[in-house]
């Protein structure tokens, strides 16, 4: 979490997100190293009162027993939300972070460095998958850098940072950058690869189970609904919801 301004979070277990009651259904749900409950929402429109959040937090309360930090992260054009709300017998309140407000430049500048000094690190795989959601002087250079970052990613991560960038970046590029984007990411990703191979990059991806299923765990960890996974996969929601509580 460090790469988007979020401090002090240690996370060591991933939580099923389904919620009691009426099957309400967060967006990514962890157990920190303290016990707390740490609650990631991902935002591309502002979100005009909390009352969604809260129900959701309170479900998480009641469910686990513990406090719950909660984060929304706006990856859109929006630089104001609301934080709190009070509703007399309880003030509840969230914290929020604007993609368009981080500097992209400086967080691919760190992605330079550390791989480098061969020094990649998690916080790396949002740093690059969310920077052409940041604010930069110079789009055109962020996007080449952008490219020019992804062959040099350990081909352990490369699919995970192409599927992410895929997911976050695809509604603030613009046709010609989605088109170029595509073509130098099919080069370096396999499963991109193998699916355009056999002619079956059309919107949906039919490739091989265990390719589906690593596209849909970096689709789900890049903070997409599952009715989006199952719509770029082709994995039925079972079979999604089952990779999202492992």
């Amino acid at each position: 979490m460090r790469a988007i301004g979020i401090d002090d979070i240690e996370l060591a277990e991933l939580l099923p997100t389904v919620l009691p009651a009426d099957e309400m259904r967060a967006d990514t749900v962890w157990r920190m190293a303290d016990g707390r409950i740490f609650h990631l929402e991902f935002q591309n429109h502002r979100e005009p009162t909390l009352y969604r959040f809260l129900s959701y937090d309170t479900r998480l309360a009641e469910k686990y027993q513990t406090p719950v930090r909660t984060v929304i992260l706006y990856h859109g054009a929006v630089s104001q939300a609301p934080t709190q709300i009070d509703l007399g017998v309880i003030r509840y309140q969230i914290e929020n972070v604007y993609l368009s407000q981080l500097d992209g430049d400086a967080a691919l500048e760190v992605v330079a460095q550390h791989l480098s000094a061969h020094t990649w690190e998690p916080p790396d795989r949002l740093r690059l998958a969310l920077a052409l959601c940041m604010h930069t002087e110079d789009r055109r250079a962020l996007f080449g850098q952008t490219l020019a970052l992804l062959p040099q990613v350990p081909l352990s991560e490369r699919d995970l940072v192409t599927a992410a960038i895929m997911a976050l970046a695809e509604s603030r590029l613009t046709d010609e950058e989605l088109d170029r984007l595509t073509k130098e990411l099919t080069k370096m990703s396999k499963i991109l690869q193998r699916v355009q191979k056999e002619g079956r990059l059309e919107g949906r991806i039919e490739g091989r189970e265990e390719e589906r299923r690593l596209v849909a765990k970096a689709l789900l960890a890049a903070g997409d609904s599952v009715e989006k996974v199952m719509a770029i996969t082709g994995l039925t929601r079972p079979e999604v919801d089952a990779l999202q509580a492992q």
